[in-house]
């Protein structure tokens, strides 16, 4: 198939081309000796040639672009036995199918993702981190900054607090548009994640979602409002008359003044004080 292949608009391709930064997003995950990886959307290689000069036990690249696997197939390095090249949609794998595969081992992320479906992608990854250890993932600037975003600040929302429920996570490096083909029109950012093993289930972020959710939807209301119509379908009454009951006063108080444990807190006590 030649050198490359043209990226693919309607899959939001932007292919990585500088080897430097390549090495450099591998290197993020840190020591892999006998891991299992999974990458994201290979695409030309970028990241595959690098993650197999490693002493990753295996490296499963998911691709739904068949020009990208029958490209990748003509490369000398995808002769490594330890690579499989799988035509399937990311979003449709259970994590827990490869890391079953060999118990001893731990499993880890990896990839430059379309951004046109980050958010799909993120909490894809969220809903099964109880099987993954950590992820690299590259992103536009913009979400990865609302990743890693503190109470306050104009970014911090529900990704923030999705991301901050489930890990420990930090932007390792930003990434010139010059560094893709064709040039995005906005910035990129790895972020690093690393999963905990005793953060709160799927059930509890689940609900804590549900809740994060509905105290942003009206983002420049006070809670009071924002989460009257949350409080109501679950408890018949208004959130107005356990208000005095509560660590936070709602009538104040805005989502973005919470950090997440705040409104987990919050959560908590409107869970105890309004049967009561």
């Amino acid at each position: 198939m030649g050198t490359s292949f043209a990226p693919e608009r309607s899959l939001s391709q932007n292919f990585l081309t500088d080897q430097k930064i390549s090495r450099k997003i591998v290197m993020a995950l840190g020591n892999i000796e006998g891991n299992i990886v999974l990458e994201i959307g290979p695409g030309t290689g970028a990241l595959t040639k690098f993650l197999l000069q490693t002493s990753l036990l295996k490296l499963y690249c998911a691709e739904l672009d068949d020009r990208s696997i029958e490209f990748i197939a003509e490369q000398p390095w995808a002769k490594d036995p330890r690579l499989v090249v799988m035509k399937k949609d990311v979003l449709e794998i259970k994590l827990q199918d490869y890391a079953s595969s060999e118990p001893a081992a731990e499993l880890v992320v990896i990839g430059n993702i379309p951004y046109s479906i980050t958010s799909p992608i993120l909490f894809w990854l969220f809903s099964q981190r109880h099987v993954v250890s950590k992820a690299v993932i590259m992103m536009q600037r913009e979400v990865a900054e609302r990743c890693v975003a503190a109470g306050g600040s104009k970014e911090y929302g529900i990704l923030s607090c999705a991301t901050s429920f489930v890990s420990k996570a930090k932007i390792v490096m930003h990434v010139k548009a010059g560094s893709f083909f064709p040039k995005p029109k906005v910035s990129s950012s790895v972020v690093q994640f690393d999963f905990a093993r005793d953060l709160m289930s799927n059930i509890e972020f689940e609900e804590n979602m549900k809740f994060v959710q509905a105290a942003f939807s009206q983002r420049r209301k006070v809670l009071s409002n924002s989460l009257q119509t949350w409080f109501s379908s679950r408890y018949g009454k208004d959130v107005k008359s356990i208000n005095h009951l509560l660590p936070f006063d709602l009538q104040r108080t805005r989502a973005e003044q919470l950090s997440p444990s705040q409104l987990q807190l919050l959560l908590h006590e409107i869970k105890i004080r309004a049967v009561v």
